[in-house]
């Protein structure tokens, strides 16, 4: 059976990408470098704070863990979306309809080496957290998948609304970046939502629930800290809040993503920046 054209374009994209960067053998030794000084960076400054996180996530989850998670998503979900975001904007639009090739074909062959990087250094955090800083992860294969999907489907839908809107402006989306900028206060990024209660005012956390990003993180966290089993109904209620985000925002984000490319076509501005 042939291989689809489809697959073979991307497999293209990803081979091009890894010559690349094998052909700058300094750069490759300094990103390897950096890998190492990170992890223990990390490794070193989450210990120094390591403070139980058993208020969202059970009793025995310590805050070394609570940021591995943190570090799963930076590298295992948002590749994803800077993908949309490098590959698909006012500057490249353009060129990727003039190619012949699929906008998704386009998109995934170009942030595919930069995804399977990402894995791959995503290892040595995951190992030498275990085994030298003692992460302690419980996590449900299923509810893992499906937390991720999850996350996935929301962050890209965020991304393509930007993108669909930098496309008609030709500027910096000022919705989405309210959107992250708030989020790094109230999504539980490097802690946990409910610590807000206690250095602003109660119930503030509250607000946090609205973010999609927060859902982001708690849905993972959830998935990796706690063994949830999505048979469990409090665990599918989180799902199941945590999807109504992905139902709204991945087809809006198609939707305003399909508009800005229209727009821009009728008025003539497409290739403009």
């Amino acid at each position: 059976m042939e291989i689809p054209i489809e697959l073979k374009q991307i497999i293209a994209f990803t081979k091009r990408d890894f010559y690349s960067w094998t052909t700058y053998k300094t750069v490759v030794i300094t990103q390897i470098i950096n890998v190492f000084i990170g992890v223990f960076s990390w490794g070193v400054t989450a210990t120094y704070v390591n403070k139980p996180v058993s208020q969202m996530y059970g009793t025995g989850t310590n805050y070394i863990s609570f940021l591995i998670v943190g570090i799963a998503i930076g590298n295992l979900i948002m590749p994803l979306v800077q993908g949309v975001h490098s590959q698909l904007n006012p500057w490249t639009i353009e060129t990727i309809l003039m190619t012949g090739v699929s906008t998704p074909v386009f998109v995934i062959g170009n942030v595919m080496w930069t995804y399977i990087f990402s894995i791959i250094t995503f290892i040595p955090y995951l190992l030498i957290g275990i085994y030298v800083f003692h992460v302690s992860l419980n996590a449900n294969i299923a509810s893992v998948i499906v937390a991720f999907a999850i996350s996935a489907a929301i962050l890209v839908g965020l991304a393509m609304i930007s993108t669909g809107l930098m496309i008609v402006t030709k500027s910096m989306d000022p919705i989405t970046w309210i959107i992250n900028v708030l989020s790094n206060i109230f999504a539980g990024v490097s802690f946990p939502v409910i610590y807000l209660d206690t250095i602003f005012l109660p119930g503030i956390s509250t607000i946090s629930w609205f973010f999609p990003q927060t859902w982001v993180y708690h849905l993972c966290r959830l998935a990796m800290l706690t063994n949830p089993s999505l048979s469990n109904p409090q665990v599918l209620v989180e799902f199941l809040k945590g999807s109504v985000f992905a139902v709204i925002l991945l087809p809006l984000g198609y939707k305003v993503f399909r508009w800005g490319v229209a727009r821009s076509k009728r008025e003539g501005t497409l290739g403009w920046y």
